[in-house]
């Protein structure tokens, strides 16, 4: 037996500083008044008395963001109409490259020159896709520029940008603003890259557009350590955090609204299938810790929290947690707790 550790960062971070703050505002912050809480939350009490806080998150100044329930109940006017939000905000983050020779000429080309999201998207994609030997010759780099702007253009591909880029902001307190993760995180370029993919596959026009695709799979798998075969179907409002490390099977479904870590692997058994769906399905709003692996053609039910390093091979009911080798954790499982030892978003079960 041992001590297995089952992290809920975003409610529980939410839930964390709403206890500081009001145990602050509400003078709480006295030896008296703080006893009840844990050492950690006095100690981060007492740190807030003494900071000065920045402007809220970028994602508060939108009327309202979409929520994850709207990732795809969302109409299509809808979303264009946050996309157009979404680029206003990246224009006015750009123009403060214009500060540093190192990120001038980014933001130029990425963004200020620019006349959409799909089109700054894609503008971050096909440099790195360039830099990476894709499309050096005059008409390639024409047909890459073409091919990858105009698929995410498409309603679908635009809301999974929208939703993936919202999803980021509500669940990552290091993304600052919208420009950092267009512009630096990997797992951002992997998935969108992945859905233009997706997008050359189901195509299908021909042999020529599935080879394409796999020639953006191999590209991204070289650039981002993160290998997605472009059958795999991916929903909108998705985040792959840190990203290198990621493997997603060919006939692997992914919801919305999941949030998933390096090193995750939604693979195959390696039995014989004979054509039939041999990867896993993950349904919405999952979360994939660091290094899980689930194998084979099951359902993880939504709600379902996968914990770092499991091995998952049998079916998961939603609202779950997992843990170890298709350890499903419930409530009985969770030991009295001393003291300190744990807190609102972290808990200790023995396995």
């Amino acid at each position: 037996p041992g001590a297995v550790i089952v992290g809920r960062p975003r409610a529980g971070l939410i839930f964390d500083m709403a206890t500081v703050l009001s145990a602050t505002l509400l003078g709480l912050s006295s030896p008296v008044g703080l006893r009840r809480f844990s050492p950690r939350i006095r100690m981060q009490a007492e740190w807030v008395e003494s900071t000065v806080f920045f402007d809220p998150p970028v994602s508060s100044r939108f009327t309202p963001p979409l929520s994850s329930k709207q990732y795809l109940r969302a109409s299509e006017a809808a979303v264009a109409k946050h996309a157009a939000i979404i680029f206003d905000q990246l224009r006015q983050e750009a123009a403060a490259l214009s500060g540093s020779p190192l990120t001038s000429g980014l933001g130029e080309r990425t963004v200020l020159s620019r006349s959409s999201l799909s089109e700054a998207a894609a503008a971050v994609l096909v440099e790195q896709l360039r830099s990476a030997g894709l499309g050096e010759g005059g008409a390639e780099s024409a047909a890459l520029w073409r091919e990858v702007s105009s698929a995410l253009a498409a309603p679908w591909l635009l809301r999974c940008v929208v939703c993936d880029l919202y999803k980021i902001l509500d669940v990552d307190p290091a993304a600052t603003g919208l420009l950092q993760p267009l512009l630096y995180f990997k797992g951002f370029h992997a998935l969108t890259l992945h859905r233009v993919a997706h997008h050359l596959w189901a195509r299908d026009d021909g042999p020529a557009d599935r080879f394409a695709a796999l020639r953006l799979q191999s590209a991204g798998a070289s650039l981002f350590s993160v290998d997605i075969h472009p059958a795999a179907t991916i929903g909108p409002g998705v985040m792959l955090d840190h990203a290198s490390g990621v493997v997603i099977g060919g006939t692997a479904v992914v919801g919305s609204d999941v949030y998933m870590l390096h090193g995750v692997t939604l693979g195959a058994t390696g039995k014989p299938m004979h054509g039939a769906k041999r990867h896993p399905t993950i349904a919405d709003s999952v979360t994939l810790g660091a290094g899980a692996t689930v194998l084979g053609d099951i359902l993880v039910g939504s709600g379902v929290t996968v914990g770092a390093s499991a091995v998952v091979t049998r079916a998961v009911p939603e609202g779950s947690t997992v843990v170890g080798v298709n350890k499903v954790l419930d409530g009985s499982q969770r030991p009295p707790s001393e003291a300190g030892e744990e807190d609102d978003y972290t808990w200790f079960y023995d396995i």
